[in-house]
């Protein structure tokens, strides 16, 4: 409890962790999907299964589309191979626009690894997947923390961008994918603006998924109050489409107007009641998670 509550309840002073012992191999596979809705259901079959990746990322076809034109130029024979799979796809009828990328990834012993592939194989290529190998995984793994410092690089150069990520049951993830980026992009005609907005599938459990959305776009010279109204349209998304208002980003002050929508009024007062009892001074990180 004290873990989730961003200093309100207490501060921790000391720690007992649990190490673990370096899996004999680890490997993060990249496979293609022919569209979202395939990425999507596949992930949820994976979940319900009795695989059990450690890592399970599918990109929207709009992300996907970003990484492979912020990539390095293909040359030689990996150019060729690139050129090779675009034409096998579309002889099998995929619109290359719409394909989805994924990473997942495995770790244990040989035989484990080995048996992990195999039953997620089974499941990609009922949804119409294909592997694509080691190569953009391996790349995935090692660039995988630089994409956040794009933030600071964009906005040196008048572009403002932001995360908002949610989680929400399997049923509604689709529907909600949809609101958001819709409601996106009617923000973005409300000020005036071309921006971007793409999403990837981040963790997956058996009962739904998180979904996690970057947006992008060239301000003027209001730049947070044109900020405020597309992470508020695409927070009220969230809330509207049945889904949380952070999956690990936490509430803060930035997500505390939508707390009492995604967690009933009654669900404020216990918090609250918490807060009051354990701080009644207000001295730890105050006016944090609960917007009063």
């Amino acid at each position: 409890m004290i873990v989730g509550s961003e200093g309100r309840l207490g501060v921790i002073t000391e720690v007992t962790v649990q190490v673990h012992r370096i899996p004999a191999r680890r490997e993060i596979l990249a496979y293609l999907f022919p569209n979202w809705k395939a990425g999507l259901e596949a992930m949820r079959q994976i979940s319900e299964s009795d695989a059990t990746p450690t890592v399970t990322r599918v990109s929207d076809a709009r992300e996907t589309g970003f990484s492979f034109a912020t990539a390095k130029e293909s040359r030689g024979i990996s150019k060729l191979v690139t050129q090779g799979l675009q034409r096998y796809l579309k002889a099998r009828g995929w619109t290359i626009d719409q394909m989805c990328l994924s990473f997942i990834g495995y770790e244990g012993s040989a035989s484990h690894v080995a048996r992990q592939k195999k039953l997620v194989g089974a499941i990609v290529r009922k949804h119409g997947g294909i592997g694509v190998g080691k190569g953009p995984g391996i790349l995935y793994d090692q660039k995988k923390f630089d994409t956040p410092y794009l933030r600071d690089f964009l906005l040196d150069r008048g572009a403002a961008a932001d995360v908002s990520e949610t989680a929400a049951p399997w049923s509604k993830l689709l529907g909600l994918y949809e609101h958001a980026i819709e409601s996106a992009n009617r923000a973005y005609e409300e000020i005036g603006v071309k921006g971007w907005i793409m999403a990837h599938l981040s963790h997956s459990y058996h009962t739904g998924a998180c979904l996690y959305f970057t947006f992008a776009f060239a301000h003027d010279d209001d730049p947070l109050k044109q900020y405020d109204i597309v992470k508020s349209a695409i927070q009220q998304a969230f809330i509207d489409s049945g889904a949380t208002i952070s999956h690990h980003h936490g509430v803060g002050l930035e997500h505390a107007p939508w707390l009492e929508q995604d967690i009933s009024a009654g669900g404020v007062a216990v918090m609250q009641g918490l807060f009051d009892s354990a701080d009644p001074t207000g001295t730890f990180n105050p006016g944090k998670i609960i917007a009063r």
